[in-house]
């Protein structure tokens, strides 16, 4: 498969009862994604449906995955503190030596975690131009489905 041209980074950070409802987390159709599914900013439930929503969801654009996992590294790195888990506070170096690992081959990455309170937060990259999970996948900053 041809390594993806960008990826694009998304952070969601609400109430986990948002993250929850997950029927405006799926698109329908994806040639049609649902007027409620590109409207909800909460992270879609298949990860690579980033891309379905429109330009202005996308937190950044990296060229290369070595700076989508720089950017991956330093999210984490901020939120970190804020972790309901200390377990998972305590593994944020290893999650973002993951993170690299698997955009170094074109794959996307998806992480999650509860806050203290009711918050959850997610932190995606998705390859992009192809991406790996679904190439017909359109570019967000391009403009509409591809055939």
């Amino acid at each position: 498969m041809t390594a993806p041209a960008h990826f694009h980074a998304y952070h969601w950070q609400g109430e986990r009862r948002v993250y929850d409802q997950e029927a405006d987390r799926r698109p329908g159709p994806w040639s049609a994604p649902s007027p409620n599914f590109l409207a909800n900013t909460c992270t879609p439930v298949v990860i690579s449906h980033w891309l379905l929503r429109p330009a202005s969801a996308i937190t950044h654009t990296c060229r290369t995955a070595e700076e989508a996992a720089e950017w991956f590294r330093r999210e984490l790195g901020r939120a970190a503190p804020a972790f309901a888990v200390e377990h998972d506070r305590e593994r944020a170096a290893a999650r973002a030596a993951l993170a690299a690992e698997t955009l170094g081959w074109g794959g996307d990455v998806h992480a999650g975690w509860y806050l203290r309170g009711t918050g959850y937060l997610t932190l995606d990259v998705i390859g992009c131009s192809p991406n790996h999970t679904d190439p017909r996948l359109p570019c967000p900053l391009r403009g509409g489905p591809r055939p």
